[in-house]
C-alpha cells in the first residue's frame, strides 16, 4: 500500500485512507472510467454498505488467455449475502501469495478481504493490491470491471 496506510497492532488492524481521495482527485483525468467510478465510490470503504469487498471472501478466480490477452475474473461472496464480480483485462502482471493462517489452524482460505487500494503507474497501468486476511493479491492491468449482485434471500422449507 503506498497511500492507504494499514498496519496490524495488539487489537488487530489499523486503517487511514484519508489521503486517498485527494489521490484519486489528482489523477481521475488519467483513469478509466469504471475504475474511477470504483475508486470513488462513497460504499467501496463503507464496511456497512453490501457493495463494500470488505469481509468478502473469495469464490473463485479464473485466469484466461483469450488472444494472447490475460484476463482474470474473481468473483467474490459479499459480507452481506451478495456477490461481487471483478474483472481485469490486459494484465499485464500479477501475483497471488497464500499465507498460512495461524487461527483457527484449520482455515486454508484466502480469509476475509481485508483492504484495497487501486493506483494509477506512470505506464497508464492501473495496479490493484488486495489484502485478505491470509492472502496478498496484486494485479497490473489496463481494463476493470466491478460488479454487485444482491442475493435474493431464500425460504427455506421445513423438513417433513
Amino acid at each position: 500500500m503506498k497511500i492507504i496506510k494499514f498496519t496490524q497492532n495488539k487489537d488487530g488492524f489499523t486503517m487511514d485512507s484519508s489521503e486517498y481521495p485527494s489521490y484519486v482527485n489528482s489523477v481521475r483525468e488519467t483513469l478509466p472510467e469504471d475504475a474511477l467510478q470504483f475508486m470513488i465510490a462513497d460504499w467501496h470503504y463503507d464496511h456497512r454498505d453490501p457493495k463494500c469487498p470488505h469481509d468478502a471472501r473469495v469464490d473463485y478466480m479464473t485466469v484466461k488467455e483469450i488472444d494472447g490477452c490475460v484476463i482474470i475474473e474473481i468473483l467474490l461472496n459479499g459480507a452481506y449475502e451478495g456477490k461481487l464480480r471483478l474483472n481485469y483485462s490486459d494484465v499485464q502482471y500479477y501475483t497471488l501469495e497464500k499465507q498460512k493462517s495461524d487461527c483457527p489452524v484449520e482455515m486454508e482460505s484466502h480469509g476475509d478481504w481485508m483492504i484495497d487500494e487501486m493506483l494509477i503507474e506512470d505506464d497508464a497501468f492501473l495496479t490493484h493490491e488486495i489484502i485478505f486476511s491470509n492472502a496478498l493479491l496484486k494485479i497490473k492491468h489496463k481494463g476493470f470491471k466491478y460488479g454487485f449482485e444482491k442475493m435474493e434471500q431464500q425460504k427455506i422449507l421445513p423438513n417433513f
